[in-house]
């Protein structure tokens, strides 16, 4: 029996809401912005004084009935340094609800801070910044023509990196900038260090993925490329020419101290140079390799 009444009192509860929510006609506004009338008046129940809420798609507010005729009514807006939005002849939404409206004015409120909140986020992300990385890298694979892959036994790197980058909204930021290489491959057959330095220009875009709940703190992943020199010791003779770094994937995360305006970075990334060298007698070699690294940094 008690599911029975419960299922009559929300019938009669959504009716009468609806009976309280009709589409009215906006008949004219005051030059102002203050006032409006809509061709609604006391045959409709409308009554001086009365409060009700008028709502588009993408507006709701409150105002007041402060002339009421048989057909018409005048009315003011509650929020003194709001505007009338409607134009002449516009169908909006007229509620006269109580309930109805003060969840609608408590909403509209909850969305008014939440947008300052977005802007002012907004505001201080979006703009350039200068980003300092230091990496430890070690290759997946590597390759030398004319040597043998068992010849090579590893290698190791470490690399530093400066850049400037602009983030054009909450998601998207691209930078460029210069980085140095330096890393040593270890020979067997015979046993010996060979250590290589290239210099490069670098571009990325870089993609930022929403605030971690509560915190200043993201997780984001770039994608970018590199072109530069390359230079390699090997033995008594020295090799130079181009390299390319084609392409780098990194994944990282950036996290902020309260009312900082720097942040920490860490990040994982692989990445494939191709380095075109030439010894000083004329014969050539192509060096290919897949770094590993882990990096940390700041961006200020």
């Amino acid at each position: 029996m008690n599911k029975y009444l419960i299922v009559i009192f929300l019938f009669f509860s959504s009716s009468w809401a609806l009976a309280n929510e009709n589409l009215v006609i906006v008949q004219s506004v005051s030059n102002t912005k203050k006032t409006f009338v809509i061709r609604k008046g006391r045959d409709y129940g409308i009554s001086k004084g009365q409060i009700s809420l008028f709502s588009t798609v993408d507006i709701s507010f409150t105002a007041r009935a402060t002339e009421v005729t048989r057909y018409y009514s005048l009315w003011s807006l509650i929020d003194k340094e709001a505007t009338v939005p409607f134009k002449i002849n516009e169908i909006v939404t007229y509620t006269s609800s109580l309930e109805r409206i003060w969840s609608e004015v408590a909403l509209s409120k909850l969305r008014e801070v939440e947008k300052k909140q977005e802007d002012s986020y907004l505001r201080n992300i979006v703009r350039g910044y200068v980003n300092l990385r230091a990496s430890w890298g070690i290759s997946l694979s590597q390759s030398t023509s004319e040597v043998q892959a068992e010849s090579l036994e590893s290698r190791t790197s470490i690399h530093l990196e400066a850049t400037y980058s602009k983030r054009i909204n909450r998601h998207l930021e691209f930078g460029g900038g210069v980085r140095f290489d330096s890393d040593t491959a270890k020979g067997v057959n015979p046993e010996r260090s060979i250590p290589s330095t290239r210099n490069f220009l670098i571009g990325d875009v870089t993609y930022h993925f929403n605030q971690i709940r509560n915190t200043r703190s993201h997780i984001y992943a770039g994608l970018g490329a590199g072109i530069g020199k390359s230079s390699t010791e090997v033995g008594d003779s020295t090799k130079s020419g181009s390299a390319t770094l084609l392409p780098y994937f990194r994944l990282g995360y950036e996290t902020a101290p309260d009312k900082a305006s720097y942040a920490f970075i860490a990040e994982l990334q692989i990445e494939n140079i191709v380095a075109n060298e030439e010894f000083t007698t004329g014969d050539e070699q192509s060096t290919g390799i897949v770094n590993s690294k882990f990096s940390v940094g700041i961006r200020f």
